[in-house]
């Protein structure tokens, strides 16, 4: 029996919470020894978008019979909508289940305490600070933590006596550009610098900032400002935001404790509260020790400090272009698969592997939206490193191993596996599976790793079905129909290419050019499909005297050409008598009622001659008739056997 698991389903766009909520998960589950296996997407806004669908699959890998218990971690925008539209079946599959912060239908939910967090903060602003006209920035109106911040927002105000004036709320979305239109509309109102800005969340914070400073007005001075979540950019901005730390790593271990005790038979309440922690800092004028630290530092050790924070943020940027540049530049397998391992080469990851659906990776058809959850049964590994290093050649693997067996990490301890989609527009590739890269999560490296490799891989599959395409096309208007050898069209790029490059090169080129003897009397006494049978069995003998050095051209109905490299006239006129033998060879082998013959003809060109092609294929055509005349042949010879 394989070690036990829990699943953790997490549609959630900030990979440092992620990575703070697997942390917490983990240290729980380490205590005990069993393995998180993480199923994670990116959805974007919107019921209907196909994107969704694509993202949401990626649940469609989870058979409940192999775990012990799920975690959901869906705090997104009608994240668990999605959840039920998608995967009803899973969550009504009988398992134990706890959600984090989302309430979901009969789950019991860990929550933070964020309205208690939330009001004690505006209650302080107003209590301690003196702040009388305060301004809220929602995120989501249908959000449930911007609910729930704003109605303790409005709550503290009404209990510490502040009229709530409907012009001072207003609800975005939890973006930071979002905050940056905040001020805008209040700057059209004339309330842009109340006493307090209190945002949903701290990218709202920090954009409001961004556009008051362009504006010439700076927290403290000028107004005091909040946030919620403790991100990073709160924690290094200039003055530090004033936010709310929801302890995420808590919540992932209060989460994964309490889904042990339902695993183990016990009861476990419908809402479990932990209490966030309000953490003061300088944008609201309450210093933390090290900003006072910083003000002490004189401009030469500021510019010193700014230089490598600019420095920092440039080379994560220039690594965010390299990634989605070069995976967009990669039009060939090999390379698409180079381009990753050069990525994840900067990241202590133990293990990748990048599965595809054999339907999708093996079908010459265009990517399609499906609306089937689901993936194929066997799924084709395109890519399987390990520690850095690819583990051989590409293989099949049944879907329900999920993995190759090389990534499973043996021996004792809680080990984390990563599962994302690989879509495009709705329409299912396969996924990709990251062990032990928790690393990833960091400045949502996963999340870039996802998109440029969504996008990458579909166009990707999209160049080689169009190379397919182009290559059936070519087929059809280079080759004849009939024979497969080259036309005139062939004949006139691929034999004039070849005739320029042996001539730049000082090369003589053989022009052989045949005529197909009695075609006209077979096709009259035997019928035209006796003389197509007979075109065919000449062509044959033709391609296979020519092999793959020489081009094989039908130039007419009953006229061919053959171009190619020869070492002299002796070679020439060998491989004239060659094609003769074969042509007896075959009608001794076929006993027709007639025979296949030709009159030959050919001539070696001159690379120092100002001659074109067409003037030695016009030779080599005088040649052939000259040697048909010689021959004095008639229909006589071609009477039935």
């Amino acid at each position: 029996m394989g070690k036990h698991k829990i699943a953790l389903l997490a549609a959630i766009w900030d990979g440092e919470v992620l990575r703070a909520v697997i942390d917490g998960i983990r240290e729980r589950l380490a205590e005990k020894g069993w393995d998180l296996y993480v199923f994670l997407c990116f959805p974007i806004f919107g019921l209907d978008e196909p994107d969704n669908f694509g993202n949401y699959n990626i649940y469609s890998l989870i058979n409940p019979e192999e775990y012990e218990g799920f975690l959901i971690s869906v705090n997104v925008v009608q994240g668990y909508e999605l959840l039920k539209k998608y995967h009803s079946g899973l969550l009504s599959c009988g398992k134990p289940m706890i959600s984090l912060e989302t309430e979901m239908e009969g789950i019991p939910t860990i929550i933070p305490d964020g309205y208690k967090a939330m009001y004690q903060m505006v209650e302080q602003l107003i209590q301690e600070r003196g702040c009388r006209k305060l301004n809220y920035v929602g995120g989501n109106v249908e959000h449930a933590d911007n609910i729930i911040r704003k109605r303790a927002y409005m709550d503290a105000l009404a209990a510490n006596g502040v009229p709530v004036e409907e012009r001072r709320i207003r609800d975005y979305r939890f973006l930071a550009s979002d905050g940056r239109q905040a001020y805008l509309d209040f700057k059209e109102q004339g309330i842009e610098l109340p006493d307090a800005v209190i945002c949903a969340n701290d990218a709202l914070a920090l954009g409001y900032c961004q556009e008051a400073e362009e504006d010439g007005k700076y927290p403290p001075e000028d107004f005091l400002i909040t946030g919620y979540d403790n991100d990073e950019n709160a924690r290094t901005f200039t003055p530090k935001i004033t936010t709310i730390d929801k302890k995420f790593r808590m919540l992932g271990y209060v989460g994964c404790d309490s889904l042990l005790k339902m695993i183990h038979g016990e009861e476990v309440p419908e809402r479990v509260l932990y209490e966030p922690e309000i953490v003061l800092r300088g944008s609201c004028g309450c210093y933390a020790p090290e900003e006072l630290e910083a003000e002490r530092m004189d401009v030469r050790q500021l510019q010193r400090q700014n230089y490598y924070k600019q420095r920092k943020e440039s080379e994560y940027y220039d690594k965010v272009i390299r990634i989605r540049q070069d995976l967009a530049l990669a039009t060939a397998e090999g390379l698409f698969k180079w381009t990753l391992r050069d990525f994840l080469k900067a990241y202590d990851v133990y293990g990748f592997a990048l599965c595809v659906n054999q339907d999708v990776y093996y079908s010459t058809q265009p990517l399609e939206v499906t609306w089937e959850p689901g993936y194929c049964k066997t799924q084709y590994i395109m890519m399987n490193v390990k520690k850095n290093k690819d583990t051989g050649e590409a293989f099949l693997m049944k879907k329900d191993q999920l993995f190759p067996e090389d990534l499973k990490i043996e021996g004792e301890g809680s080990h984390v596996y990563m599962f994302m989609p690989v879509q495009k527009v709705g329409a299912v590739i396969g996924y990709f599976v990251v062990a032990e890269g928790c690393c990833l999560l960091q400045r949502r490296w996963i999340y870039y790793l996802s998109n440029s490799i969504n996008s990458a891989y579909g166009n990707l599959r999209d160049l080689e079905n169009l190379r397919k395409i182009n290559k059936r096309l070519d087929s059809i208007y280079m080759k004849d129909a009939l024979t497969d050898l080259y036309n005139r069209f062939g004949y006139l790029r691929d034999g004039y290419e070849m005739y320029e490059k042996n001539k730049d090169g000082g090369r003589q080129l053989l022009v052989m050019f045949m005529d197909m003897n009695y075609l006209k009397y077979i096709n009259d006494t035997f019928g035209h499909s006796q003389g197509d049978n007979a075109l065919v069995l000449f062509s044959g003998v033709l391609k296979e005297c020519a092999g793959k050095e020489k081009i094989v051209v039908r130039y007419g109905g009953d006229e061919f050409l053959i171009i190619g490299p020869v070492e002299n006239a002796e070679a020439a006129e060998a491989f004239k008598h060659t094609l003769l033998e074969e042509l007896e060879r075959l009608n001794e082998r076929e006993k027709l009622p007639y025979r296949v013959e030709a009159s030959i003809g050919y001539i070696l060109t001159d690379p120092k001659s100002d001659k074109e092609l067409d003037d030695y294929v016009e030779e080599a055509d005088d040649l052939m008739y000259k040697e048909k005349i010689r021959s004095k042949k008639g229909r006589e010879n071609a009477i039935p056997r």
